[in-house]
């Protein structure tokens, strides 16, 4: 019966503790629980940590349950659609995945005519998830654990070590996009380069530009 780790906010564990893990409502589609297998590698179960803290979620712990091996799930990959198989299957998949040279799954990946029409899986193991289709019952629930806040990637699988994506159509109201954007502006006036990719900034934050520029040249 291989175990499961959902990720969470801590402000929900009261709920949790008392109803279980409930999907919530959605406009569309079925309704389901996220979670990936417990496998060897504590990275690649927990992977989504900063991704969620990125999206406001506050401090997240992981909720750890067992599914049963023939349990009905869907694995999918970022932004990607999923496949049903078991649960079983699912870890299997998993372990598998993770014991892949990570970078050179990657590129495998993007080379991959088939990979990018959807009809296989990735092999990377970055940027998995699971889909339980039903609620967890405080039953199933194994235990509650505090977890480092660092784990993981953030904007998209991959991206550890790359410049950080600022485009204000995608990033507009996520924590840290204003601290990014006033590091960009800062760093126009003085003529310097930045690593930040920015892209659909708003008119008015190049007026605010030209604006310091002209108070630089004053000085």
């Amino acid at each position: 019966m291989p175990v499961f780790v959902h990720l969470t906010s801590e402000r929900n564990l009261r709920s949790i503790r008392r109803n279980g893990i409930v999907p919530p409502k959605v406009r569309f589609g079925p309704r389901g629980v996220y979670a990936l297998p417990v496998t060897r590698n504590f990275y690649v179960s927990h992977q989504w940590l900063r991704e969620l803290r990125r999206w406001g979620r506050g401090t997240i712990v992981g909720v750890y349950f067992r599914l049963s091996a023939a349990e009905p799930v869907e694995v999918g990959h970022y932004n990607r659609g999923r496949v049903p198989m078991s649960a079983a299957e699912a870890a299997g998949l998993l372990f598998q995945a993770e014991a892949r040279d990570p970078r050179r799954t990657r590129v495998d990946d993007e080379q991959s005519k088939a990979v990018r029409s959807g009809k296989v899986l990735p092999s990377s193991a970055e940027g998995y998830e699971v889909f339980i289709p039903r609620a967890i019952l405080p039953s199933e629930i194994l235990r509650v654990k505090a977890l480092p806040q660092v784990v993981g990637w953030r904007y998209r699988p991959g991206s550890n070590g790359q410049p950080p994506c600022a485009c204000i159509c995608c990033e507009r109201g996520h924590y840290g996009i204003g601290k990014l954007l006033r590091q960009v502006e800062a760093a126009e006036v003085l003529d310097r380069p930045t690593n930040v990719i920015l892209f659909g900034r708003e008119e008015e934050s190049y007026r605010r530009v030209d604006r310091l520029r002209r108070l630089r040249r004053r000085a």
